[in-house]
């Protein structure tokens, strides 16, 4: 079996003396800690990630569904309902805190109503600030606690459901570097390799596979390049795996072991099945040549986001002075990213040609099961050890027994 062992994390790109732990999802600069995030260096960065986040939200009021058939404001009084706030302070604008703050800005009785304020407007391309002045103070200031607290921020964000657990594909984007109808017409994998490709490709693909479904669940959808190339070591390393087991266990062991993802035996179950399930629908589709698979698709769309991060990744450090003190990590950054796209090419073109889909599941399915049982039994022992643990705190100690000598006897 391969023993992977964990690679050395760069510094972080803030205070460049703590090992990094995290990637800022806006600039995709390591850091170490909140502390670094939020610290003068990086402040207007995070600040303007946590606004485009909440905005964002808001602008998806005016999109499509249920909830997008309301207006703005409607939206607005539903999420603050949700967080039990009295919805009076749309209705009224905020006479509720013109005490304490006093001024104009409050808004009064007499004030306009937030529809009438946003009635102008065009929530999808105005930036932040045009909306925050359409904002009262006490509006700004509910703002304000929604980007200090995380678990406000959740009730914003619907839950991300695998597109492989959907009969549809992940949307790609219209500018894709790699769209499908270029997929259905790359060459052959004899036209770009000579010899016959190695019989371990299956077993990386496994784990190229693991890492991107890994990325998508942990980002609630999104993919994050550091995450992929964390877990991923052929994308890395040029890791070598001459078994589906060695592949599929590399990535657990750096999702389980590693500090900076931590993730537990059953969030890898879920994710070797995740794997199982994406490489079925190539099994069933191995003789229609025209069609795409997810495997392909799969491929396709890490091949297009990785694209997008090296090309971010480049800009970001193309762009940073010499004195910047984030420019070292900048340049280690593209740095790892730059031939990682033309690796996962490499295996969308071999994916293409493959045909013995139907084996590679047999092996993925055996392991996930495994992982699954393996897990199963984690959680027993875990409660196991809990409930003894908890056993042990009620149990009185013991009193050493005191022996009485009887005063006729002595």
């Amino acid at each position: 079996m391969d023993v992977f062992r964990e690679k050395k994390k760069p510094l972080c790109g803030i205070c460049e003396t703590e090992e990094s732990r995290y990637t800022c999802p806006r600039c995709n600069i390591p850091y170490c800690s909140v502390a670094c995030y939020k610290g003068e260096v990086h402040v207007g960065c995070s600040e303007d990630f946590y606004k485009e986040c909440v905005m964002t939200q808001l602008a998806a009021a005016r999109g499509g569904g249920s909830q997008g058939d309301m207006d703005v404001a409607e939206y607005l009084k539903t999420e603050l309902a949700k967080r039990g706030e009295d919805e009076s302070l749309f209705d009224q604008g905020s006479d509720g805190g013109s005490e304490e703050s006093g001024g104009e800005e409050d808004g009064d009785e007499d004030g306009p109503s937030l529809e009438e304020r946003f009635a102008d407007i065009d929530i999808a391309p105005a930036d932040t600030e045009t909306i925050l002045q359409c904002l009262t103070a006490a509006e700004r200031a509910d703002f304000e606690s929604v980007l200090k607290d995380p678990s406000k921020q959740a009730t914003l964000i619907s839950p991300w459901q695998p597109w492989w657990e959907k009969d549809e594909k992940r949307v790609l984007v219209d500018d894709s570097t790699l769209s499908l109808d270029k997929v259905l017409s790359l060459p052959h994998i004899s036209e770009l390799v000579k010899t016959k490709p190695s019989e371990s490709l299956p077993c990386h693909l496994v784990n190229i596979l693991i890492a991107y479904c890994c990325s998508l669940r942990l980002y609630n959808g999104d993919l994050n390049a550091e995450c992929v190339l964390d877990v991923s070591a052929v994308l890395s390393d040029n890791g070598v795996f001459e078994t589906v087991e060695s592949g599929l266990l590399a990535a657990v062991s750096t999702c389980t072991q590693s500090s900076s993802l931590s993730l537990s035996l059953g969030f890898c179950a879920v994710l070797a099945r995740d794997v199982e399930k994406i490489i079925s629908s190539a099994a069933r589709l191995v003789s229609d040549v025209n069609s795409v698979s997810s495997p392909v698709y799969a491929l396709t769309d890490l091949y297009n986001q990785l694209m997008s991060a090296r090309e971010l990744a480049k800009k970001a450090y193309d762009g940073s002075a010499k004195s910047d003190p984030t420019r070292s990590a900048r340049k280690a950054q593209y740095s790892r990213l730059k031939r990682v796209p033309e690796k996962v090419y490499f295996f969308l073109v071999w994916a293409r040609s493959y045909t013995e889909w139907g084996l590679l599941l047999e092996s993925v399915k055996l392991q996930a099961a495994e992982l699954s049982n393996r897990a199963e039994d984690a959680e027993v022992h875990k409660q196991a050890a809990t409930l003894a643990q908890a056993k042990l705190r009620k149990t009185p100690k013991a009193v050493p027994a005191i022996t009485v000598l009887n005063s006729d006897s002595s």
